[in-house]
């Protein structure tokens, strides 16, 4: 009976852990689905790039995740000035031009989260870190993409694991 209690008691300490402890993670869903998941830590990045839908010119928007696991416009690159480019420079932020591209620096600007107007003719993409980019508009064809942070506990990180290896679950996860 000592054995039976002994493995008893640590499968019960073992969900408890899973069920109690919490990892953030990185999602983007569509429709509730989600397309890309991924664990976030403070100083993870992340970019959208995007063609401006009157300029047809390439726009990049840099964003961080902070020390309290929020998301944080911290950049935007665009290549030519014209219709809501730049759409607002606030104090502390800067304007310069590089070449073709124009860089608006010193952005600070927190969002709870991205809602992103995905369509494949502004062929929309996505990095995660310094990995390959993500062609979003020809993966996922047109919708509305949330971009979130969020807290997950461990049983339900790995029940997404365990899904996507067993029932083929289709997510963009960089592994």
């Amino acid at each position: 009976m000592g054995k039976r209690f002994v493995l008893f008691a640590g499968l019960i300490g073992l969900g408890a852990f899973l069920f109690l402890h919490s990892i953030w993670v990185l999602t983007l869903t569509k429709n509730d689905q989600i397309i890309f998941l991924r664990r976030a830590k403070p100083g993870d990045t992340f970019q959208l790039a995007y063609l401006h839908s009157i300029a047809l010119s390439d726009v990049r928007d840099f964003f961080l995740i902070d020390s309290e696991y929020r998301i944080v416009l911290s950049e935007t690159r665009f290549q030519g000035q014209g219709t809501g480019l730049p759409y607002n420079i606030a104090k502390g932020e800067q304007l310069h031009r590089e070449g073709d591209w124009f860089r608006i620096t010193g952005l600070q600007r927190v969002v709870p989260c991205v809602f992103w107007r995905v369509q494949s003719q502004w062929h929309d993409r996505f990095r995660f870190g310094n990995e390959p980019e993500l062609n979003i508009s020809a993966q996922m064809g047109d919708g509305l993409v949330q971009i979130q942070v969020q807290k997950l506990n461990l049983a339900a990180w790995l029940g997404m694991h365990f899904h996507d290896k067993i029932f083929g679950m289709n997510f963009m996860e960089a592994r």
